[in-house]
């Protein structure tokens, strides 16, 4: 269970989570990032941190199973 400074919600289907130490939206537990003992949202935690997914995304012409067996 989080500490008593972590403000918690519930959602309409009653699952408890996490408020976002900045912005204060509901979070789950699953998507909050945790800095310095507080839960943030993606959007604070990037911007107090300056970290970033490394994941690229590329827009390929045509995906590999689209490829003609010929």
């Amino acid at each position: 269970m989080p500490h008593e400074h972590i403000r918690l919600a519930q959602a309409p289907n009653g699952e408890l989570g996490p408020r976002c130490h900045d912005c204060g939206i509901r979070l789950t537990f699953g998507n909050a990032m945790v800095v310095d003992n507080y839960y943030m949202c993606w959007d604070h935690y990037v911007a107090l941190t300056g970290a970033g997914s490394e994941t690229k995304i590329s827009e390929a012409d045509e995906r590999f199973w689209m490829k003609n067996e010929s």
